[in-house]
């Protein structure tokens, strides 16, 4: 599967095109599947970048596309790190900016070194910058980035009461004594169209802004406090008291927040957003656990028409069995296709071998045998690339006939389960009922 990737660095970014820009280029360059980030390229934490990786790595992968090199981090090191990740498992890279050819030559190791080292230098660049503008900001006490819901900023970047969301924010005050996050969300976007997510509301609630003071906080990991600097939306004793009456929510129970085995799979059919885990999640309650889609469970009908729950379990079973039937059916085609026919040799490779016995029959000269040794480093390249490709299926194929084994669900986690719906599963999709629609990646539906 050739798989795109996308990154900017802000919300504010994404907000004025330049992720869709991105996005668009990449389905033009024949993206089947697109993964973003909105966060900064020197993290490697990043969500879906890490996703990426692992889906080259588990064979779901064939290319990856980017528009430029700095899209895969902004740290040489790091982009080294991932570019020798993918020659390694022989998922080809392809920067649509700044087309590179064959990355394990020596001018594509110098290209490489050359615009990674320009990517790291203007995050550089941009950090002395910010820092600077930073401390600018602290020394006269103005607000950094979008004042909370209530405020807006004057002339001089510091908070002041806004014109028509001050009253909102003080009604929003006066209910949260009486009523939930949940509750809350869905008064807002009812009453006034305003998306704010319960954990977004608890957030909001212990913004030291909000009851007038200005932080910031310090490289060092300290932070620097003002206090009276603007106008205070609450009291200190209205934040102390609403802090004790939420402060249950701060009590979460790991195991509560465990991903479940399709987590990034599965989907509300009538909206597209993420199917969330509802009611009890424990192993003594677990037949009680079901899905719901996120957005109607935070914002209701005004967002989303799908208010169906489905039991985890039909979930589970529903997923099995199909997994058990895509299974079958990938096996019956191998039987009348060998796993040799599923993986034969790239025309770009044929092309390559074709050169080089043209150039073998040429009279040797220093250019004739420098070009003779580029062509059969290509070749060796395409030809480990090949046989990478080639275990991967085989891989597939064993792990498949294990899935038609009786037992073999008996003893399988949720995580182990999990893994194999990310190897084999595009998506799930959830319309209301019983019924879920399964999507299969393309790379293993065989002739």
């Amino acid at each position: 599967m050739r798989i795109g990737y996308a990154r900017v660095s802000t919300r504010h970014q994404a907000d004025t095109e330049a992720l869709d820009q991105q996005i668009n280029r990449l389905e033009k360059a024949g993206a089947e599947k697109i993964l973003y980030d909105i966060e900064s390229g020197r993290k490697d934490t990043r969500k879906n970048f890490n996703q990426l990786i692992n889906l080259a790595k588990n064979g779901v992968a064939t290319e990856i596309i980017v528009t430029r090199l700095d899209r895969l981090g902004r740290n040489v090191i790091s982009i080294h790190r991932t570019i020798d990740a993918l020659q390694k498992v022989g998922v080809k890279l392809t920067i649509l900016d700044s087309p590179l050819g064959n990355t394990n030559s020596a001018f594509g190791w110098l290209t490489i070194n050359n615009i990674a080292g320009l990517a790291e230098f203007e995050s550089r660049l941009l950090s002395e910058r910010v820092s600077f503008g930073t401390e600018y900001f602290r020394s006269n006490l103005k607000y950094f980035g979008k004042p909370p819901f209530g405020y807006a900023k004057d002339e001089n970047s510091k908070c002041i009461p806004h014109s028509s969301n001050w009253a909102i924010a003080k009604e929003i005050i006066h209910r949260l004594y009486e009523n939930s996050f949940t509750s809350l969300s869905r008064w807002l976007v009812e009453q006034y169209s305003i998306k704010m997510y319960p954990t977004s509301i608890l957030k909001w609630l212990h913004n030291p802004a909000l009851r007038g003071h200005t932080f910031y906080k310090l490289k060092t990991g300290e932070t620097e406090k003002h206090y009276g600097t603007h106008e205070a939306l609450i009291t200190e004793q209205q934040y102390e008291e609403l802090s004790k009456l939420t402060s249950f929510l701060h009590k979460k129970d790991p195991a509560k927040f465990k991903t479940h085995f399709l987590s990034g799979l599965f989907r509300c059919g009538i909206c597209g957003a993420g199917m969330s885990k509802t009611g009890a999640d424990s192993k003594e309650s677990n037949n009680s656990l079901r899905f719901q889609c996120i957005k109607y469970k935070k914002f209701g009908k005004s967002v989303c028409d799908n208010s169906k729950q489905i039991s985890a379990s039909i979930v589970k079973r529903i997923t099995i069995g199909e997994l058990v039937k895509f299974a079958e059916s990938i096996l019956d085609a191998v039987n009348t296709s060998t796993i040799a026919n599923q993986t034969e040799t790239s025309e770009e490779l044929l092309s390559l071998k074709h050169q080089l016995a043209t150039l073998q029959t040429l009279p040797k000269n220093d250019l004739i045998n420098s070009t003779i040794a580029e062509t059969e480093y290509q070749i060796k390249i395409h030809e480990q690339q090949k046989n990478v490709r080639e275990s991967k299926t085989e891989e597939d194929i064993y792990i498949l006939e294990a899935l038609n084994q009786a037992d073999f669900f008996e003893e399988l986690s949720d995580s182990e389960l999990g893994a194999i719906c990310l190897r084999f599963i595009e998506s799930v999709k959830y319309n209301g009922g019983k019924e879920l629609v399964f999507a299969f990646h393309s790379r293993l539906l065989l002739p």
